[in-house]
């Protein structure tokens, strides 16, 4: 992925501090040999940094080959870094964002200033969306995002629950006229008209909605851990596509990510979701991985009691926050 690079911002961060305050000092695009400076900044608490936790970033980046390219830092009158932010960019024309966390509402404003530089540098760069996920805590690191032009897209509840052995696969019973199918590479247009479907009147995370195209959305989900096309389902309604089921492994926790699960209007409110999720999990059965992995948005009643009915449990929450990068037309 290209970034256009720019080494110092003169751009319009100042409008983030209150009257009377001083300026921000410069935002540079951190240079190699300064990579360590700009994790150490990224991963410390407050000014204390930890060379453990640096070490371990560096080395997870490179076992997990995660491009450190994008990586900006605000300078002080002394040349060295006090903050840093970090554009992890994927398929599907996204990346992710991670920054330092600010301990004070000056912090936050020079922070916001570091994250907007970062996204502006990335209209040249083919990405379409910055994400980032929070602390539900992280409240001035919230704010900083807020200033920074992200919007609060949802609180979302990470779920898990073991893999079935073969002896336990939950019983799948499909209405007369449905039928599941694996996904084939014939079927990609197909995909990308159910997939839009999918989305009219979601509950989950439906700030997401007209921010990307079906085709970068697809690539994202394909790219998401090991992509295995017999853990793709499509399920049909009288022969018409109407929801589907996006299975992904993940060799390196040894688990299964649901990536997304979606039906049609017209195919919910008859206990298709739960049909879905139980013929995902008789998919599953017996495979060496240890349990199977999602994120919900926790406004999303229905999949959240669907899910917990089929054992799942939450693990951990994180605040999504987005941020439109360039304008897209996605009905291309």
């Amino acid at each position: 992925m290209a970034f256009r690079v720019m080494t110092i911002s003169h751009s319009n961060h100042d409008q983030l501090l209150s009257p009377g305050e001083e300026g921000p000092g410069p935002i540079v695009r951190v240079k190699p040999d300064r990579l360590r400076e700009a994790v150490e900044r990224l991963t410390a608490s407050g000014a204390e940094s930890d060379p453990d936790h640096t070490h371990q970033f560096i080395r997870f980046a490179q076992e997990n080959k995660i491009d450190l390219d994008a990586f900006w830092a605000r300078l002080n009158s002394r040349g060295r870094m006090i903050h840093s932010v970090l554009c992890v960019p994927s398929p599907g024309r996204t990346c992710m964002v991670f920054s330092s966390n600010p301990t004070g509402a000056s912090e936050m404003r020079s922070i916001a200033g570091i994250i907007d530089h970062a996204c502006l540098e990335l209209t040249e760069s083919g990405i379409d969306l910055a994400q980032a996920l929070l602390e539900p805590g992280e409240t001035l690191l919230r704010d900083a995002y807020l200033h920074a032009a992200f919007t609060e897209l949802a609180m979302l509840s990470y779920l898990e629950r073991p893999l079935p052995s073969p002896r336990h696969k939950p019983e799948v019973q499909w209405p007369e006229g449905i039928t599941v199918e694996s996904y084939q590479e014939s079927n990609w247009d197909e995909l990308m008209d159910v997939l839009d479907t999918t989305y009219e009147e979601t509950l989950d995370c439906p700030g997401l909605f007209g921010l990307r195209k079906t085709v970068d959305i697809l690539t994202g989900h394909r790219s998401s851990g090991r992509f295995d096309p017999s853990l793709w389902t499509i399920l049909r309604i009288e022969g018409i596509a109407s929801g589907l089921l996006l299975l992904n492994s993940a060799p390196a926790s040894r688990s299964v990510e649901l990536v997304y699960m979606g039906l049609a209007l017209k195919a919910r409110g008859k206990g298709l979701g739960t049909q879905l999720l139980n013929h995902g999990l008789c998919l599953l059965a017996g495979r060496s991985e240890y349990n199977i992995t999602l994120a919900v948005d926790e406004l999303n009643a229905p999949a959240l009691a669907m899910y917990r009915s089929a054992g799942f449990r939450r693990t951990l929450r994180r605040r999504a926050m987005v941020r439109s990068i360039q304008i897209t037309d996605v009905t291309d």
